[in-house]
């Protein structure tokens, strides 16, 4: 499970594997697909599940929805709305060492510190992507004797929603830095993972036609965020024709509009008995935003007419009752509905496209299962049926997967080509020289990426050039996001020299500086060596334009800077890492140091019944062992639970050690009665087959080629093992069951392998194979001497023959 894909969202994360047989979704430790988008800070760190079971009772120190604060500044209206949606938590501006404006920290206690320590939400965020990277190394270990350590993933593709700008995504990248994740091959738009997944399998069933594309639309509605993207497929092609996002609706802001109907409803039952607004205590808030969220649930299916509330001790000791029909919670969610079809508007126009050239219109993510946003939806569209043919929870993460199968090395993968489109338009604007401002919309919107743009200046002197968004406002951004990044390049001090600056906007839409060039155009040395021929040559009269000098372009790279807001430094990361470090290492140690007090008390309380019970332990331990034992055990028992509540592991250890030191002889003569009958029957039986064998192999044929010695030698053996074993048998039954035995299972076992040891050789000794026949030689006639003119007559066709031969082979040769 090396190449992964990880959707991480706002309320769960789902991490899924590339694997040689296609696309598996891991299950974590619980058996769950999708594990909660939380960290929680306490003795130890909890992340996923571990962080949930302990939120209500840790609410200061447990920080959900990061991915929407990362690469934000404190002071971005963004930001500031969204950390309204986390009661309980305190956030804190996060100042960096190289100054700047100051990112999103929050306040937490770490471990036994009482002192407030201040993280940076990119870390928080890493934290959790490195949770989901342990799922998926756990589930590769098991079944192996490899550490999960050594299995955690090497390559990954993360979605990220397609409105994260160029800050955010570098915010979310040094967050896996931080955190040790090395290998992101992209950050993938999450609409664009989804019809990857969609579309990349019906390609290679060859659903697709080169002369007539695929249009389809996939609508997206998660927890907090509403996409409308719309992809045209070609074989062995995606192209993403256009992407609209409503950052501010998701499944939340409906269990929002039914929380303020039930606070509504619980101030007017109770009125001025109430301490406070329900909405503005943290732990009140959230009993009423999960008691919106089940009544949401109940009401979605068709066919429900009504929703029961009810809320014990919500707030100042009053329960609360009510029930919502679903009239009113469609009137109630009336004007987040009106909100859908303005993407769906923007989407078909941007794509030039109506809904009857649509092939589909597929529906992913979990609030598009509310029933009245799938009604509103077939409205707004002006079709029959939407398309759940995607699973809408894992469909994200598949698509990543699938895309790090294709970038990663270690997979072969047919190639498919994949267009993303730029969210939001890039303008480049530069000043100086002779007082001149000028600017070009480099990046349009739509445009696919990775690509490199360039743009060429004449200037004299250093300059920088700028890159910004464009019509923010237009996009729902701030006017305080608009800038991306400075560069600031080293030019020479020589009048209007012409200089190329290459911006690269890479694979994960991350705006980066790929060089910048000086172009001077200078004589060419070798256009002024005098002609072949000498003088003869210089005297000939010149033709026209032969005495202009040829020139050749010479260019030369310039050093050049790159400054982003909320950008992280390479220290500001290993500062952090090293943090990250020490954060795992101590919760390394609370979780052993846990599992090993879990340890003790487990053997404390179990051993409490067996060693007093006849059925059990109590027979096979003497009355001064077994009080020995019981005034150790309670004494242990006391000391756990005061003075050695809080103690170290290694005391944890070194006192069960004290107690199985006590406990382990009773233990191990109730294990060696109860195995000693098996292994001794299965001595007997080798000893009789043995036997049987000496007395039946003298008269069959089969072992003739046994000798009478290795026959003696077998029953011999045998005679010597079974007078062993029935002499230790005699000592054994005259013993009772508290003494530690004569008779044990280890010498059973080892007498029974010297006698195999012995035996089977010559059982199994092979026959020997027969001899072959010997051929009786024949006798040669003798070979008359030929005469001297015989011999001269042999010799010369001899010679003839040799060089018939060598000819031959001759012209083989040739």
């Amino acid at each position: 499970m090396s190449v992964v894909g990880v959707d991480f969202g706002y309320q769960s994360s789902v991490i899924a594997a590339a694997g040689r047989g296609g696309v598996d979704v891991i299950l974590n430790g619980g058996s769950n697909r999708l594990n909660p988008s939380m960290v929680g800070f306490d003795e130890c760190r909890r992340v996923g599940e571990q962080a949930t079971s302990g939120q209500s009772s840790n609410l200061k120190n447990t920080i959900k929805g990061m991915k929407r604060l990362v690469g934000l500044a404190f002071d971005d209206p963004r930001a500031q709305k969204e950390m309204k949606w986390y009661p309980g938590v305190t956030f804190a501006p996060f100042e960096r060492s190289s100054g700047g404006t100051p990112s999103i920290g929050v306040k937490i206690h770490a471990g036994d510190s009482e002192k407030e320590t201040v993280v940076p939400i990119e870390m928080v965020a890493g934290m959790m992507l490195r949770h989901m990277g342990d799922i998926a190394a756990a589930k590769a270990a098991e079944g192996t004797s490899t550490p999960a350590s050594e299995l955690f993933p090497q390559d990954w593709v993360v979605a990220i929603p397609n409105y994260f700008t160029d800050a955010q995504r570098r915010g979310l990248q040094a967050g896996c830095e931080i955190v040790g994740i090395k290998g992101v091959l992209r950050f993938m738009h999450e609409n664009t993972a989804t019809a990857l997944s969609y579309g990349i399998f019906k390609d290679l069933k060859k659903e697709f036609d080169a002369e007539k594309p695929t249009n389809v639309m996939f609508i997206d509605m998660g927890a907090s965020a509403y996409t409308v993207s719309i992809a045209t497929f070609i074989p062995g092609q995606l192209i993403v024709k256009s992407a609209q996002c409503d950052s501010e609706l998701g499944g939340r802001d409906f269990d929002m509009a039914v929380a303020t109907w039930i606070a509504s409803g619980f101030e007017q039952k109770f009125g001025s008995k109430l301490s406070g607004k329900p909405l503005d205590k943290p732990k009140t808030y959230l009993k009423i935003l999960a008691a919106a969220e089940a009544a949401k649930k109940t009401l979605s299916p068709v066919g429900v007419k009504e929703a029961r509330i009810n809320l014990e001790m919500l707030m100042d000791d009053f329960d609360f009752s009510t029930s919502l029909k679903v009239e009113e919670y469609e009137a109630i969610c009336q004007p987040l509905l009106d909100r859908l079809a303005g993407p769906i508007q923007k989407a078909l126009e941007e794509a030039k496209l109506t809904s009857a050239d649509l092939t589909a219109v597929e529906i992913v993510g979990g609030s598009t299962r509310i029933g009245c946003v799938k009604r509103k939806l077939l409205e707004i569209l002006n079709i029959e049926n939407l398309s759940t043919t995607m699973n809408a929870d894992e469909s994200v993460a598949r698509g990543a997967a699938l895309q790090s199968a294709i970038l990663s090395p270690r997979f072969k993968v047919l190639p498919y080509d994949i267009q993303e489109a730029q969210p939001f338009p890039i303008k480049i604007s530069w000043e100086g020289g002779d007082e001149d401002t000028s600017s070009v919309t480099m990046f349009n919107r739509g445009l696919t990426f990775p690509i490199v743009r360039r743009v060429t200046l004449k200037r004299g002197g250093p300059f920088s050039v700028k890159a910004s968004y464009e019509d923010v406002e237009q996009y729902g951004l701030p006017a305080a996001a608009e800038e991306i990044a400075t560069i600031n390049i080293d030019n020479p001090t020589t009048a209007d020299n012409k200089v190329r600056v290459n911006i690269k906007q890479d694979i994960h839409g991350i705006l980066v500086i790929s060089s910048a060039q000086m172009v001077e155009e200078i004589e060419d040395p070798e256009a002024e060596q005098p002609a072949a021929g000498g003088e003869a040559a210089a005297d000939a009269p010149a033709e026209d334009g032969e005495g202009e000098k040829k020139k050749k372009i010479k260019k030369t790279n310039l050093t050049c800077s790159i400054s982003r807001p909320l950008d992280w430094s390479a220290d500001e990361i290993n500062k952090y890492y090293e943090i990250e470090v020490a954060m795992a290492n101590a919760d390394r140690i609370v979780i052993e140091t846990s599992n090993m007090r879990n340890e003790l008390e487990s053997y404390i309380y179990g051993m409490r019944d067996k060693i007093s019970s006849d059925s059990q332990l109590g027979l096979f331990g003497t009355p001064e062992e077994k009080a020995a034992f019981a005034e150790k055990r309670d004494a242990m028992e006391n000391w756990l639970y005061e003075d050695g509540f809080d103690a170290t592991k290694k005391v944890y250890a070194e006192k069960l050690a004290e107690l199985k030191a006590l406990g382990d002889p009773i233990e191990k003569r109730q294990a060696e009665s109860q195995e000693r009958p098996g292994v001794v029957s299965s001595l007997q039986s080798s000893l009789e087959s043995y036997t049987a064998w000496v007395n039946e192999s003298q008269a069959n044929e089969k072992y003739e080629h046994v000798t009478d010695e290795e026959r003696e030698k077998v029953r011999s053996k045998c005679d010597e093992i079974s007078a062993w074993m029935y002499e230790k048998l005699d000592q054994q039954a005259g013993m009772s069951l508290d003494e530690d035995p004569v008779l044990t299972v280890h010498s059973i076992r080892m007498k029974h392998k010297e006698l195999a040891d012995v035996c089977s050789p010559v059982i199994n000794k092979p026959k020997p194979k027969p001899k072959p026949k010997e051929e009786p030689q024949k006798e040669t006639p003798p070979t008359p001497e030929p005469s001297e003119d015989g011999k001269k007559e042999e010799e010369v066709p001899m010679e003839g023959v040799e060089t018939e031969e060598k000819t031959e082979e001759k012209m083989q040769t040739d």
